[in-house]
């Protein structure tokens, strides 16, 4: 699932190529993405009503602004109406032109990014207006888990899964990050992964984190004080901002508004890297927390519990 480095790389691309813009139509295969929480719409009709009410807030309005919030992008339009979208596992937005084709939507850029087979799955099409080679926003999102919703501005912002969120890990102070972690318990991973603790860490940056911190997965988070808090925000910060400055990581589905790859993972350290070897030459290892997979070296981390 896209992190925050990923998220952040596609709300600063939208930002510099879509504010200012028009959304002139809107097209969709899946009307599931706008499915509201609390909706108890049930049937094809129903769920293709949804995306009709969907079409009709946004058509005509302008991008007036384009923000993250956790893992969520958010589409400031006109009329003080937002748009949330939640990437999910593998849902990536991105910026061209493609014609309908067999059934199917073909890029008509022959870049080898474009071309790519992550990128081939388009779900939903913003239709803008402006610049031609750029005249559509698309989701590609090949297993269509992606979230996709629509109200007034303030509706949005009071949806639970966005007042839920704790701070962002980019932005807490020393002083809250203390305060939050010392009410936490439980495995250090799954409290990073947390988002009600800090928001926008998952399983990739998660591991890296725990490992230049020398901090062990199953290390218990209330047994975890003093300086050590200090250098695990540290390192939360530098890692997420690296995560950034390369355009996030392609471990898997994950491509930039251009289709491009991230750059991260070329300087991964542990994630997915079992079997391999460490910085210092010892055996990277993987075990399971809280049901996710944790990639550690196991002489580098300290098990604190």
């Amino acid at each position: 699932m896209p992190e925050l480095p990923e998220v952040e790389t596609v709300v600063r691309d939208l930002k510099k190529r879509v504010v200012g813009r028009r959304i002139l139509d809107v097209w969709t295969d899946w009307p599931n993405y706008f499915l509201d929480p609390k909706s108890r719409i049930r049937g094809i009709q129903g769920k293709k009503k949804l995306f009709l009410d969907f079409k009709k807030n946004i058509t005509g309005r302008k991008i007036v602004n384009v923000e993250r919030r956790g893992k969520n992008i958010l589409i400031h339009l006109s009329g003080s109406y937002l748009i949330l979208i939640h990437l999910k596992m593998t849902g990536h937005p991105l910026l061209g032109c493609w014609r309908l084709e067999g059934g199917g939507w073909k890029s008509i850029q022959n870049s080898k990014e474009m071309q790519d087979s992550k990128n081939a799955f388009i779900r939903l099409i913003f239709f803008l207006d402006g610049k031609k080679v750029e005249s559509m926003l698309a989701l590609s999102d090949m297993r269509r888990f992606a979230k996709v919703l629509c109200g007034p501005k303030d509706e949005i912002l009071n949806l639970k899964e966005l007042k839920g969120l704790g701070p962002e890990a980019l932005e807490v102070s020393l002083g809250d990050f203390k305060k939050i972690f010392e009410t936490k318990k439980g495995a250090v991973k799954s409290v990073l992964m947390d988002q009600s603790f800090v928001v926008g860490i998952g399983n990739i940056y998660s591991d890296e984190i725990l490992y230049l911190a020398g901090i062990h997965p199953l290390s218990r988070v209330e047994k975890i004080k003093g300086q050590k808090i200090k250098i695990l925000l540290d390192l939360i910060k530098k890692v997420l901002r690296r995560g950034i400055k390369l355009r996030g990581t392609s471990s898997d589905d994950f491509r930039d508004t251009f289709g491009k790859k991230g750059g991260y993972g070329k300087v991964i350290l542990v994630y997915q890297r079992h079997g391999l070897k460490c910085e210092k030459g010892h055996k990277i290892e993987r075990t399971k927390v809280g049901g996710r997979s944790a990639h550690f070296c196991p002489e580098c981390q300290e098990l604190i519990k």
